[in-house]
């Protein structure tokens, strides 16, 4: 498992990239110098909350973004589950039918998809006969 200053670290970088900044953008954003900046993606410094939350602030993202674990793909999608964990009952139920509904055709999809591939490898046969 991986320390939250390397959580971190590479959050810090990954966001960065993905954003389409440089270090010298993010540092003048933060009110820092490029090379502080520097230090601080490549856990050489440990920053402080305020510098940290100026950071967030310049990359224009949450506070919590640079610590949370990116090993799931989407984290919009888990950002999803935890807002519909908050729902009403009553909503939840609306979710967890929808849910079901589509997995459901999902599998009636792929079903009559290995179905069709059947039926056409018959006919290859039958024309090789």
């Amino acid at each position: 498992m991986s320390s939250i200053q390397e959580i971190f670290s590479k959050n810090l970088k990954t966001i960065r990239k993905e954003k389409k900044l440089s270090q010298q953008a993010i540092a003048e954003k933060s009110d820092m110098l490029a090379s502080t900046f520097n230090r601080i993606e490549n856990m050489k410094v440990v920053p402080s909350i305020e510098t940290v939350e100026r950071i967030a602030k310049a990359m224009h993202i949450e506070f919590v973004d640079l610590f949370q674990s990116r090993e799931l793909k989407d984290q919009s999608l888990v950002k999803k589950l935890q807002i519909i964990d908050n729902l009403s009952e009553y909503n939840k139920k609306v979710v967890d039918i929808l849910f079901d509904s589509i997995i459901e055709k999902d599998k009636l999809e792929k079903a009559k998809e290995i179905k069709v591939k059947q039926r056409l490898e018959e006919l290859k046969n039958l024309r090789k006969s």
